[in-house]
């Protein structure tokens, strides 16, 4: 018992004493950039020490970090005080408070010698970009809605360093390919890791069935390259996001695991601040035109045109006849426009922002055309002075059509039919509302164009909830919990009807092509982090520890039934009378742990280290622990 009230007793001296000997008071402040009037987070407030303390002596009395909001509640002496406020990138501010202030506002200004940014390195923890050990690009809104873009990819063209973004087909809304950091697979997937707001997204590229009309070499369920895979991640509006930060190497496999091979991007979304509301509004009309044509040959006399395409080519040559196939095919200059708006604003304690989007991309190509809707709402709520909840919401529309845009080996999409059709023979419709036979190819891509459909549909709902919780916040100490959770689920359905009277219909002898795709795709997070900072009185170092673990489930299902030989120009699968059924099922889980600890000495020299165990139901031991380290300095 006499322990017991020893100890008792010695806990009361240390948290107690100060109190005993001083009347203290507490005021509360917002810190906002002088220039742009934004509130600044993560801004060091405190008292600092008596006058006569050394330059080194960066210790304080009293000391918080302000939240999200700019907001900070400080503790001061009674009577008259002087506070500090610092933060990299602005000048040191110092501040007299009367001793009848409970209320003060801290413009800083920016220190145009020691200008910085931060940069989002893993789950929780950012670091200024002079300080990174390894090398992180990062592109802002500004940079990214510059110039109009159809999805994030090609707004991201140009601005990664060493990334390779390439499309697919040049159809509206047709999938592109990144790599940053080349082709890691044969078979696999060669695309980076995709994380919006702290969530794992999906980028499944579900195939359209394309492939069952050209007969190409692609896998006949995952899809490809050569059966117009959308990528999904371009289903984001670009005018939606804050900014984009891609990490390679050893930094993102110890943050995400094997799933980062392919590097990672780390996507930020806009969120509101306090204040009046912002509105945003604007409307892009447009056209789209061919940049550049293949440009067909004209024979003037019967002898090039025998040469180029065999004796036959007397039969159909006829001197100054000239059709252009290219332009009937791609010579449209179809409407394009985008309605976007955005509300954003608040109170110290509720932020919100919201957005909506409406697009529409026709085609050069006959019959193809791209559109979007979506609508996005992002909620944070700060509960007390340690505690703030968010919400992120994300719904998604999408449908196109595009046509016959890629590879094949028949012979029958629209550019592998193209080279070897002479520009002297008509492949217009006839009156009759017939269509010509076209001699030298196996398609008439005029009447490919008009009569396939190759539709997509797809509904996407994004959503993800985090919770903050600042347990500790002081000058020298930090301790930030937190937890984030998240679903992305979306629906794709493809119907492709190539109609019985095709010119390449019959060659097989099963005359009428219908294909029925449904795909289905469900990606869940979970993920906890917790984040530690000691700041030294001396100033020396500043030292960040970052534990963490993430559980993530996928499950992609993909269902395609192809119908062929329809009966009487019916267009349903099941009118067939041959039909084929392909499915593909994949289910994931993963888990992982990650450990993480930067060393900030003299606000110029980082070192870093860390290492995480993932586990995954892939793995031939699924109980078995596999480990990424990394180091950099």
């Amino acid at each position: 018992m006499m322990l017991r009230g020893t100890f008792v007793l010695a806990l009361l001296l240390v948290f107690g004493v100060s109190d005993a000997l001083t009347q203290n008071r507490t005021i509360t402040g917002r810190v906002t950039d002088a220039t742009t009037g934004r509130p600044l987070p993560g801004v060091q407030v405190y008292v600092p020490l008596a006058a006569g303390g050394t330059a080194g002596q960066r210790g304080t009395s009293s000391g918080t970090l302000t939240d999200r909001e700019g907001s900070f509640r400080l503790t001061l002496p009674a009577g008259e005080a002087t506070i500090a406020a610092r933060m990299i990138g602005y000048k040191l501010a110092t501040l007299s408070v009367p001793a009848a202030q409970d209320a003060v506002q801290i413009a800083l200004q920016v220190d145009v010698l020691n200008l910085d940014e931060v940069v989002v390195t893993g789950q929780a923890t950012g670091i200024s970009r002079r300080n990174l050990a390894n090398s992180v690009a990062k592109v802002n809104a500004e940079e990214l809605t510059r110039v109009p873009a159809a999805s994030i990819e090609q707004a991201l063209a140009g601005k990664i360093a060493g990334a390779d973004i390439q499309s697919n087909s040049g159809a509206p809304g047709g999938g592109l390919q990144v790599r940053l950091r080349g082709t890691s697979t044969i078979l696999g997937s060669s695309n980076p890791l995709y994380v919006v707001d702290g969530v794992i997204v999906s980028d499944a590229q579900i195939p359209s069935g394309v492939h069952a009309i050209t007969r190409s070499s692609s896998n006949p369920v995952v899809g490809g390259r050569q059966d117009n895979s959308q990528n999904r991640i371009s289903d984001l509006n670009p005018n939606d996001i804050e900014s984009i930060e891609v990490l390679k190497g050893a930094s993102a496999a110890a943050i995400y695991g094997s799933k980062a091979n392919n590097g990672v991007v780390v996507i930020t979304t806009k969120r509101g601040r306090s204040g009046e509301p912002q509105f945003s509004f604007s409307q892009r009309f447009g056209t789209f035109a061919r940049s550049n044509d293949i440009g067909l040959r004209q024979f003037a006399t019967l002898e090039d045109a025998v040469a180029t395409f065999g004796a036959r080519a007397a039969d159909y040559w006829e001197p100054g006849v000239f059709f252009d196939h290219e332009r009937e095919l791609a010579g449209h200059t179809p409407l394009s426009y985008e309605t976007s708006g955005s509300v954003s604003g608040g109170t110290d304690n509720t932020r919100y922002f919201a957005s909506g989007l409406l697009k529409h991309d026709g085609g050069i190509i006959t019959g193809t055309y791209y559109d979007k809707e979506s609508i996005k709402l992002n909620l944070d709520q700060t509960v007390g002075a340690r505690l703030t909840v968010g919400l992120n919401t994300n719904f998604i529309h999408t449908m196109a059509d595009r046509g016959l845009t890629q590879n094949d080996n028949n012979g029958t999409s629209f550019y592998m039919a193209m080279p070897s059709t002479p520009s002297f023979i008509d492949l217009r419709q006839r009156p009759d509302g017939t269509w010509p036979v076209n001699p030298f190819a196996a398609s008439n891509v005029l009447q490919t164009a008009a009569l396939l459909r190759n539709e997509e549909e797809v509904y996407r709902f994004l959503g993800a909830g985090n919770i903050t919780f600042d347990a500790i916040n002081s000058e020298r100490h930090g301790l930030r919990l937190l937890v984030t959770s998240g679903v992305d689920h979306f629906n794709q359905q493809n119907r492709i009807i190539s109609p019985a009277e095709l010119q390449f219909e019959p060659a097989d002898g099963l005359a009428g092509t219908s294909v029925l795709g449904n795909a289905r795709s469900l990606y869940l997070n979970f993920n906890t982090n917790a984040v530690h900072t000691l700041r030294p009185a001396s100033g020396f170092f500043t030292a960040t520890t970052s534990v963490g673990t993430q559980y993530e489930f996928r499950d992609l299902g993909i269902n395609m039934t192809i119908g062929r030989n329809l009966i009487g120009g019916l267009t349903n699968v099941d009118k067939g009378t041959s039909t084929e059924v392909r499915q593909n099922r994949s289910e994931v889980k993963d888990f992982g742990i990650y450990v993480q600890e930067e060393v900030l000495f003299l606000d110029r020299l980082l070192m870093t280290a860390g290492v995480r165990a993932d586990r995954g139901s892939n793995n031939s031991d699924t109980e078995q622990f596999y480990f990424y380290p990394k180091a950099a300095a």
